[in-house]
């Protein structure tokens, strides 16, 4: 007996001794090593900007189009999202299945359990238990327990039966923000391509008028530092100098944020450079007459009211289950059992159950609960009524946006044009020394500026074309694209895709687009020297300005030179232009003219004939058209 004490003794010491250790044990807070932040933004980093085909050649729209619709982070995370809700609805679908709980035990006493019993006489009495009454037992000091039991809840069944459907409503919500996020994607990628591509074409000239400018301010400090000019005079010229410059760089500043923008569409690493394929610009369709159409099937297509309709069903399927809880809930169970009691007459047997349970005063919830359902149907309604409102408004502005931008480039067309002409009449004077050199400066940051806004008016057009797109809700990527293809192929495929998409549901006006055919553009009345070097400066002028050019073309400008004697130490000139068809036959004919200094060099009789082309370059567009049509 004492050796039996002292072991229990023993045994609590060991278990007062433990439980005082485990108190002991504190946890303290343990803060993030620099070490440890530099190791998780190096594995950032790397997860980032891995696994993306690398950028040898410049981009064309389509490859940028598969590169953000590949790589793109914030589409990677809807993909995430929508797989985490297949595999949250699939997890829920077992709710539905019986369970089946199997378990083992095993206990042990310090002691042996005994007890005593007592007797009861005929009237219900206790008698007291005799004195010399042996305790006695039926439980071994180790017992081991298995068991299996199965259980089938019925009310338990129907609510995983309708959550399940919940999460399968939830997965195709899930799919319908990643559509959405692709249709932004494609928008912003139209967008931010164009202006890409604009800033590309500008940057050179920008940088060049820069320089030229810093050169005309150092030149201008050295003549006032000298004496050469009057203070006033000098300070007036550099304030109107650096006026030129802070609007060239806050141009130029635009002009690489737009690069930058296209390379965080397509997860470009940061500071990674690339070039953006020079391509025409497509010409842009007339906005659709078919609105009331395009609002029908913004109202069948748009994702965000697809989401409420899911949403509405997820609100039904709520409803039945809160129905379901008021119903009685029936169980069965059946388990296999065993219990290694030596004392027990059969130590394995099958226990089967059932049951029934209903919490009666739940029902006193049921108005209240129903009350609180048709409110919830009411909400879903109005949220769709008010978001089917949006949607239509956003289809008739997103169709009178496109109209104000088409306009908006049409102007931007004409100041481009009208810029142009100034900036080369103003470097034509200073060549005769008939102006200054700020006027030319001045004059060549405006021509900049409107080509720049030119630019900008375009890839405007095409945002806002995109933005009717948007606004229906039209697919993006088709069903059968091989996405595992090269980003060419993907990027051709969708914007093939999107181009049927256009034709078959917008209707434009009666109006056919004619795309301008190519000119070839030949000079008479210059040197052989300058002759190349003006054909190749016309060429690019009549590029700037959506014309193209081409050795191989059936129509010919051709350009002839007629400069009178000299009157007054100036001289009468003339440029003649005429469209000439591969047959010889002129269709067309305009002259320009103006007078130059009795020696005009080379610079001058460029800006000449530059100035000649630009004064005709609409008439040039109307012949080129014509003679198409014929």
């Amino acid at each position: 007996m004492m050796n039996s004490k002292k072991g229990y003794q023993l045994r609590s010491l060991g278990v007062v001794s433990l439980a005082a250790a485990i108190a002991g044990c504190s946890v303290t807070p343990d803060a993030l090593t620099t070490r440890d932040v530099r190791s998780r933004v190096q594995a950032d980093q790397f997860a980032l900007f891995s696994a993306q085909d690398p950028i040898f050649e410049p981009i064309s729209f389509d490859e940028a189009l598969a590169r953000a619709l590949r790589y793109n982070l914030d589409l990677r995370l809807k993909l995430m999202e929508s797989a985490q809700s297949r595999g949250l609805a699939e997890l829920e679908s077992f709710d539905m299945l019986p369970n089946l709980l199997v378990s083992a035990g095993y206990t042990r006493r310090n002691n042996v359990s005994a007890s005593k019993s007592y007797s009861v006489d005929a009237d219900g009495n206790i008698l007291e238990p005799q004195a010399n009454s042996n305790y006695s037992g039926s439980q071994p000091e180790d017992n081991r327990t298995r068991s299996a039991e199965f259980t089938w809840n019925v009310l338990d069944l129907g609510i995983g039966y309708y959550s399940s459907k919940q999460k399968a409503n939830e997965v195709l919500i899930a799919e319908e923000r990643r559509r959405r996020v692709v249709q932004n994607i494609f928008a912003d990628v139209r967008s931010a391509y164009w202006r890409a591509l604009g800033a590309q074409r500008l940057v050179k000239q920008a940088d060049e008028l820069i320089a030229e400018v810093n050169s005309a301010l150092e030149r201008s400090r050295r003549a006032e530092a000298e004496g050469l000019v009057p203070p006033k005079q000098a300070l007036t010229y550099q304030r109107l100098l650096i006026d030129a410059f802070d609007l060239l760089a806050s141009r130029r500043t635009e002009l690489d944020l737009a690069k930058r923008e296209l390379a965080a569409l397509m997860n470009v690493t940061p500071g990674a450079q690339f070039e953006v394929a020079e391509i025409d610009e497509p010409i842009l369709k007339p906005a659709p007459l078919n609105v009331a159409e395009l609002e029908e099937l913004a109202l069948q297509q748009r994702p965000e009211l697809r989401q409420e309709d899911y949403k509405s069903r997820i609100s039904a399927d709520e409803a039945k289950k809160q129905l379901l809880s008021f119903l009685p809930n029936p169980a069965v169970s059946m388990g296999l059992q065993y219990d290694s009691n030596k004392y027990l007459y059969e130590n394995d047997w099958i226990q089967t159950g059932a049951s029934i349970n209903w919490n009666l005063f739940k029902l006193l919830s049921y108005r209240s609960m129903d009350d609180t359902l048709k409110d919830q149907e009411n909400v879903d309604n109005t949220r769709r009524m008010a978001l089917s409102i949006a949607v239509l408004t956003q289809v008739r502005v997103a169709i009178e946006r496109y109209k104000l931008t088409l306009k908006e480039l049409q102007t931007a067309d004409e100041s481009f044009l009208v810029d142009q002409r100034m900036a080369a009449f103003a470097e034509a004077a200073q060549s005769s020394e008939l102006n200054a050199e700020l006027e030319v400066i001045r004059a060549k940051t405006r021509a900049i500026n409107s080509e720049f806004k030119r630019y900008a008016a375009y890839a405007a057009a095409q945002a806002a074309f995109g933005r009717i797109y948007n606004s229906v809700g039209f697919e993006v990527i088709p069903s059968d694209l091989n996405q595992d293809g090269t980003l060419s192929d993907v990027g051709a495929a969708i914007t093939q895709y999107v181009a049927q998409v256009e034709d078959n549901f917008f209707a434009h006006a009666d109006v056919v687009p004619i795309e301008v055919p190519a000119v070839n553009v030949s000079m008479k009345g210059v040197s052989d020297e300058s002759r190349v070097r003006l054909i190749q400066s016309i060429n690019e002028l009549l590029e700037r300005n959506q014309l193209e050019t081409s050795k191989d073309a059936l129509y010919t400008m051709d350009m002839s030179l007629d400069i009178g004697p000299v009157t007054r130490r100036v001289r009468p000139a003339t440029w003649e232009l005429k469209l000439v068809d591969a047959f010889g036959n002129v269709l067309d004919s305009a002259t320009y003219s103006s007078t130059l200094v009795a020696t005009p060099s080379d610079r001058v009789i460029q800006t000449f004939a530059e100035s000649a082309v630009l004064a005709n370059v609409g008439q040039l567009r109307g012949w080129m058209l014509k003679a198409s049509t014929k």
